[in-house]
Formats: C-alpha cells, sequence, structure tokens
C-alpha cells in the first residue's frame, strides 16, 4: 500500500506507529513545518496513493480544506483521514 502522510516530525512518529498494523510497501511524507507549502510536486503524488494521512492540525486547516490536494485525493478517491480518524479506520 502506497501512504502519503502529510505531518510535522513531531507527529510523524506516531503516525508510523498506527501504520505498522498496514501494509505499506511506499510512504510519501511532506514536512508541514516546511516554508513551500502543498505545491504541484505533491499534488503530483496523489495518483499514486491510496490513503492520505494528515496531522489533525493539517486536516483541520481551511487553506488544504479548499486546496487543490484535497480536490485531487477526492476526484482519485483516495481516502484522505486525520490521524484520529486513521485510528478509527484501523479499528472498525
Amino acid at each position: 500500500m502506497c501512504v502519503m502522510v502529510l505531518s510535522s516530525t513531531a507527529k510523524l512518529p506516531s503516525i508510523l506507529n498506527k501504520l505498522r498494523s498496514l501494509d505499506v510497501t511506499h510512504l510519501y511524507y511532506f514536512n508541514t513545518e516546511s516554508t513551500s507549502g502543498f505545491g504541484v510536486p505533491l499534488i503530483s503524488l496523489v495518483p499514486f496513493a491510496e490513503l492520505c494521512v494528515c496531522e489533525a492540525s493539517v486536516f483541520h486547516s481551511p487553506d488544504f480544506r479548499k486546496g487543490m490536494l484535497l480536490r485531487e485525493a477526492q476526484r482519485l478517491d483516495v481516502p484522505v483521514v486525520s490521524e484520529q480518524n486513521l485510528e478509527a479506520l484501523l479499528m472498525g
């Protein structure tokens, strides 16, 4: 499974720990502390992802909610979940 993760470096270990129960073969990581923003190179990876996991602050961010990455994921039927929703998804 190919997973895209958008989080800070502080939250990444927690997300990776939750992903251990999945058969993750590829991981695309975007550090949200980066100053470059959610640009076109990141969007070009969406067609290859099977799941996108976001830190809660990213998931609820107005910029992310109305941004191109989320629209592209929805268009391609790639599930986008927050770290908290990932827990529920894996347990249920």
